[in-house]
């Protein structure tokens, strides 16, 4: 696509992220299309608001914002008001854009007025492997997976949507959802899309929108967003009750991950489960049996899941399978 003249408001919500923001701001400063970037520190003591702040007083186009800790939504939310010009770019704070990123989103928008836009963000993949890191190749995958599922369905992009890269009118972002919403601690991104579904906009995929995306979770770590993941399915199970099935950790899987979920994500199992998923993925890491640290974690991911799930849930489903 070639370059346009409109300029754009980059959005980046951010938390304890200090060691990647220089990396991820210096190539958005050097497309012209990048008219601000509004970066929204949701609360962390980490030294990224003193960082910022202080990068802001020599860079005009860098405005910064501080709230006490209240969710990537809300800051997303604050970011997205806060902007001045008419197409927003939203990045996640630990995605890097390749060159000319920023001008090829504003140039889907020149003739749009109701589409989200979605870029194409791999993940940096360490080389060689180390132990630990199957939670990295395990996200790789299924972020593949998912980009394949967009290109085969472009509706998919609603009900499994990946917001680290994406672009819409600014009027259309403020539209969606409320500054009042009830907080969600995961799958943020899943409720804005299916908020852009609701409101009749369109979505598109484009791989050549591409940037990189660092990241990178201990096993502990890990296990925590898991849990958050669960609490948030369960949320939106209740929200969007047609998408049930879908959100449930406990039916939406192979008739085998759905036992796993079951069965060792339960509150009795779980208590020996969950570590010895951990354990054998620690294990398997050390003697570089790579297959099998990614299967513990994909089980550690099932347990922890489910059983959180389970917590916020009201109702628990009673089959077990596809």
């Amino acid at each position: 696509m070639k370059p346009t003249d409109t300029l754009v408001s980059v959005v980046i919500p951010t938390f304890n992220r200090r060691p990647l923001l220089a990396k991820v701001i210096r190539p958005l400063l050097e497309d012209p299309s990048t008219g601000e970037i509004v970066i929204v520190v949701d609360g962390g003591r980490d030294g990224s608001l003193e960082f910022l702040r202080e990068w802001a007083q020599t860079e005009l186009r860098l405005r910064v914002f501080y709230q006490e800790n209240a969710g990537q939504s809300v800051a997303r939310r604050r970011g997205i008001e806060a902007s001045r010009h008419d197409i927003i770019v939203v990045l996640d704070d630990d995605v890097e854009a390749d060159p000319g990123l920023i001008s090829a989103h504003a140039q889907w928008h020149v003739k749009n007025e109701r589409l989200l836009v979605l870029g194409y963000m791999p993940t940096v993949l360490p080389s060689p492997r180390r132990p630990g890191q199957a939670t990295t190749f395990l996200y790789a995958a299924d972020y593949e997976s998912t980009c394949e599922l967009y290109e085969n369905d472009v509706r998919s992009i609603f009900t499994h949507l990946w917001a680290g890269n994406m672009s819409m009118k600014r009027t259309n972002a403020v539209d969606l959802g409320s500054e009042a919403e009830r907080r969600i601690y995961a799958h943020e991104d899943l409720r804005f899309g299916l908020q852009s579904r609701d409101a009749g906009i369109e979505a598109v995929f484009d791989r050549s929108l591409s940037a990189r995306h660092w990241y990178s979770r201990s096993l502990r770590k890990f296990a925590a967003d898991c849990r958050r993941s669960g609490g948030g399915l369960a949320r939106l199970s209740r929200e969007y009750p047609s998408l049930a099935d879908q959100l449930n950790p406990l039916t939406s899987h192979s008739a085998r991950e759905n036992l796993i979920a079951r069965y060792l994500g339960s509150s009795f199992a779980r208590t020996f489960s969950a570590p010895l998923a951990m354990a054998v993925s620690f294990g398997a890491g050390r003697v570089h049996a790579w297959r099998l640290e990614t299967i513990a974690v994909r089980v550690l991911r099932l347990i922890e899941t489910a059983y959180e799930f389970r917590r916020g849930s009201d109702v628990l489903p009673v089959t077990t399978g596809k």
